[in-house]
């Protein structure tokens, strides 16, 4: 998958996922339905009846599945449903008035998943089958529940185990309105009393709906660095040494503002004595009435503006932090521990009095942290998660701002497990794939070398970072990141070919020979993976092999001047007879020559070279003056030099000769 398909398929899942901390819908808020079978039509058809309303399942939730259980014992089977939106989960207790009963089946031990029970009620088969998973995302319960009409009976119960699909368990005895159990191989099945049911849950009182809230984190992740602007206009990070803070958004004209400062003002030395150090920032436009309001009430803690970089910064770190997007109202407070990790978010006022009580909250345990986090008693099932960077990178590269991200993950302090590092890893890898989507290569490569370090068995990275190097022409840089790509990968024929290539302007030639016969052995028809092998092949003084290689090249892509050109100049300067073809070289060179369409210094060498070994050093001469021309006009002066040494040898009549080649 190409990187553009890669950024487009994550820039999809961000709005998605953007969607949901909006407060939208997977559904678009359509209610959830309930179906119940009617039986057939006269023509065979199924039959439904919509009883959604009925039975009370039209909930406007954002479901995602269903889990089927008799919770209670009660013989009528209860539904546990998981949302995507509050409540995430939600029991729907069959309340149901029916005579009619049930029984229930539970086959014990795991060999029991996939077993095929047939239930024979007033002489008709009833098929239930043990499964490990039922519908999407959900694990019903295990015991195979049958309802039973008012009067039905149950003859017998088959069971095909699995593994033995051809001995089928015959049992009897199974009486309406009980529960069983049965093991493999036991003659009969062992009723089961149920324990006394415990209390269902009841739904929480939560708390009327408001504009104002405080969130206890649980897990509390570092505010990115900021600054802010000073009342004579400086700018001065946010962040302290050391210190707690309370950083309070507020504008001259918000009522509750003025009064949240004045209250504060009033309470100086109950705040001071918490050790908090207190930054008050106005969002106002217009900027004229702060500074007389505050002198006027005497404010007595840091005062301030919030510059855009500043508010955009903190709408990044409290969709993170709470994972819900909703911009800050005016006032809104965060309150920061000694480590600048985001411990309470305040919307709207906050009195002096509750800062003094969570002040101690900054330095509280887990357990203490666990409570003041959620809003109704309960217990963790899994939890809360360590605070990792990934959630705030996320939402700033959602914002665009990968160099921000990439700072953020920079200042984060590294865990020692290996498991979290790859988690930091992938972060960086992630923030690198933006930069260079940016074309920002230089800050990609070293996110790219930050993700190498925290999880080195990372392979993409190496490949990701060979890519960057030899796009650059930075060849013996990407070597190394090429090597490991190829080792991880050996069957991906394109990132060999960089290495091949990269091999080969490093003058790395032994090695690049066996990855360039690997190509040509996957595929033979490739003339490139040809031209390239003979190159190399030349160069380990294997000229024989080179020849066949540069005949191939051209046989399949005529028209390649290149091929053309490297034969020619093999063929027309090689030291062996057996190699040597003047005749061959010349009509090669020429070729190349003209299909090259414009003036080239190295092809213009090649022909001089082909006109001497054929004995016309007249006409070589002539050609190597051209070429020499177009060199210093290059100022190519390697090839300058090569040019005039040669041009010195034609002068002499005689032939240029090597063994292997002193141009690359």
């Amino acid at each position: 998958m190409s990187a553009n398909a890669v950024h487009a398929y994550r820039k999809a899942w961000k709005a998605l996922n953007t969607m949901l901390e909006e407060g939208r819908s997977y559904s678009g808020f359509e209610r959830n339905s309930a179906f119940l079978n009617i039986g057939n039509a006269t023509d065979g058809s199924p039959r439904y009846a919509d009883i959604s309303g009925a039975c009370g399942l039209d909930l406007m939730d954002d479901g995602r599945s269903i889990g089927v259980v008799d919770w209670d014992y009660d013989g009528k089977l209860d539904f546990w449903v998981t949302n995507r939106n509050g409540p995430r989960l939600r029991l729907q207790h069959n309340q149901s008035k029916t005579k009619n009963t049930f029984v229930a089946l539970k086959l014990l031990g795991a060999n029991a998943i996939g077993a095929r029970v047939t239930f024979t009620v007033n002489g008709r088969p009833r098929i239930r089958t043990v499964r490990a998973g039922h519908g999407f995302l959900a694990q019903s319960s295990t015991w195979l529940h049958v309802g039973l009409k008012n009067g039905e009976q149950i003859s017998k119960v088959d069971v095909r185990w699995p593994q033995a699909q051809s001995q089928t368990q015959t049992i009897t005895g199974i009486m309406p309105g009980q529960f069983f159990t049965l093991r493999r191989g036991e003659s009969s099945a062992q009723r089961w009393e149920p324990p006394t049911p415990t209390p269902l849950p009841t739904e929480p009182a939560l708390p009327k709906a408001s504009q104002q809230s405080r969130t206890v984190m649980a897990s509390r992740l570092p505010l990115p660095t900021a600054t802010y602007t000073t009342l004579d206009g400086s700018e001065q990070p946010l962040q302290g040494p050391g210190k707690p803070m309370l950083l309070n958004l507020w504008a001259t004209w918000c009522a509750p503002c003025l009064s949240e400062m004045q209250e504060w003002t009033t309470h100086q030395d109950r705040l001071t004595q918490t050790g908090v150090r207190v930054v008050a920032l106005s969002v106002d436009e217009d900027t004229s009435p702060v500074r007389p309001f505050l002198k006027k009430i005497g404010f007595p803690f840091i005062a301030g503006f919030a510059n855009p970089t500043l508010l955009e910064t903190l709408e990044v770190a409290g969709r993170a932090q709470i994972d819900k997007f909703e911009s800050f109202p005016i006032p809104s407070s965060l309150l920061l521990g000694r480590q600048g990790r985001i411990a309470i978010v305040y919307k709207g006022p906050v009195s002096a009095e509750q800062l003094v009580r969570d002040a101690k909250l900054l330095e509280a345990d887990s357990k203490t942290l666990r409570a003041e986090a959620v809003h109704f008693p309960g217990f963790w099932i899994d939890g809360p998660w360590p605070a990792t960077p990934t959630v705030m990178i996320d939402k700033f590269m959602s914002f665009g701002y990968p160099e921000a991200a990439k700072s953020y993950l920079d200042a984060f302090t590294v865990a020692s497990d290996k498991r979290a590092n790859q988690g930091l890893a992938e972060s960086y890898f992630l923030v690198a794939s933006e930069l260079r989507l940016q074309r920002n290569e230089a800050a990609a490569l070293t996110a790219y070398a930050k993700a190498l370090e925290l999880d080195p068995d990372k392979t993409r990275i190496h490949l990701e970072m060979g890519t960057i190097h030899f796009k650059h022409r930075r060849f013996a840089e990407a070597v190394p990141h090429l090597r490991a790509a190829v080792q991880a990968h050996p069957d991906v024929h394109n990132t060999r070919k960089m290495l091949s290539l990269a091999l080969i302007q490093s003058k790395l030639y032994e090695e690049a020979v066996p990855h360039l016969a690997h190509l040509v052995r996957a595929n033979a028809n490739d003339p490139m993976a040809h031209l390239w092998l003979g190159h190399a092949l030349v160069r380990v003084r294997k000229a024989g092999d080179a020849v066949y290689h540069f005949r191939t090249s051209l046989r399949l892509q005529p028209s390649s001047f290149v091929a053309a050109n490297e034969l020619a100049w093999l063929l027309a300067t090689h030291s062996s007879s057996k190699i040597r073809n003047p005749q061959e070289a010349l009509a090669l060179a020429t070729k190349a020559a003209a299909d090259a369409g414009i003036p080239n210094a190295s092809i213009l060498d090649t022909l001089a070279a082909a006109q001497a070994a054929t004995g016309d050093f007249d006409a070589a001469l002539n050609t190597v003056d051209q070429a020499i021309k177009l060199a210093k006009k290059s100022k190519d002066q390697k090839l300058l030099g090569d040019l005039q040494r040669r041009q010195g040898i034609y002068n002499q009549k005689r032939p240029y000769r090597e063994i292997a080649p002193s141009r690359d």
